[in-house]
């Protein structure tokens, strides 16, 4: 058995599809995993990952590791500041505001988000309560993401004004100022396999869900982020995905451009 014929058996038994894992270092990756446990072939991983679910989790973690940064696809961010928030804020009553950042990895997507949010809106209403919830199925993405600490590599698109208000050096490393961090909550949580969160204004689900699950797990994904939206929340994907064939049934686009997309309610 090649690795082309393991990731065809192994994906769909983990809800995902096999073609966005067709790359040199991610074989290199599994194979490291296999010495690790001391087998030999692929052969012998495929049984391994068949009757062990928490191998099963590792191997997911292992194949939709996503490389993130501050405020990835600026029009993205833009979008949510000056359309999103003031949308949900202006259509339905209530003093609060709730994100969920799905597949947050070490945290740069939901701390931008904060940012934004300290930035741009609460001297405008400091009434609401705005609350960010960010979860990942990779334990170790999301110490590192409590932690809040980030080299610079992972933030050459925050402006120079931003990193001197809202972050702090300490040994090469740029750590999130306490006033983003208490803003956003990290939680372990499985997309696929786990009943979503409730009562949610934007979801973001980035670079995950619509790149690598199979067509199946993304058409549950997108049933459970409507169900956790409320009223006509927003979902936010990657600029380079697209939602499953069932989608007008669940979600209408608003900015097509950013793929941004509006529960649908009759």
């Amino acid at each position: 058995m090649d690795f082309h014929e393991f990731l065809r058996e192994t994906a769909p038994l983990l809800g995902l599809q096999s073609r966005p894992f067709q790359k040199r270092n991610i074989r290199r990756k599994v194979e490291r995993r296999i010495a690790e446990i001391g087998l030999s072939h692929f052969e012998e991983y495929l049984l391994r990952i068949k009757e062990d679910p928490t191998e099963q989790n590792r191997l997911s973690k292992v194949l939709t590791v996503t490389i993130s940064r501050f405020f990835r696809d600026q029009e993205v961010f833009k979008t949510i500041e000056a359309s999103l928030i003031p949308a949900v804020i202006k259509e339905r009553d209530g003093n609060d505001l709730k994100i969920w950042s799905i597949g947050c990895a070490s945290g740069e997507e939901p701390y931008s988000l904060s940012i934004l949010w300290k930035e741009k809106f609460e001297k405008i209403w400091p009434k609401i309560h705005f609350s960010i919830l960010a979860t990942d199925i990779d334990e170790k993405l999301l110490k590192r993401a409590n932690e809040g600490r980030y080299k610079k590599s992972s933030l050459k698109e925050v402006p120079e004004d931003v990193l001197k208000g809202y972050f702090e050096m300490d040994n090469g490393f740029y750590i999130v100022d306490q006033a983003i961090r208490k803003c956003v909550q990290f939680k372990r949580h499985e997309i696929i396999h786990e009943e979503s969160f409730s009562g949610m204004d934007i979801v973001l689900c980035r670079n995950l869900a619509f790149t690598y699950f199979s067509k199946e797990s993304q058409m549950d994904v997108s049933k459970k982020i409507a169900e956790s939206l409320r009223g006509k929340g927003y979902l936010v994907i990657g600029k380079d995905e697209s939602l499953p064939l069932t989608y007008p049934t669940l979600f209408v686009p608003t900015h097509p451009t950013e793929k941004i997309y509006k529960r649908f309610s009759f």
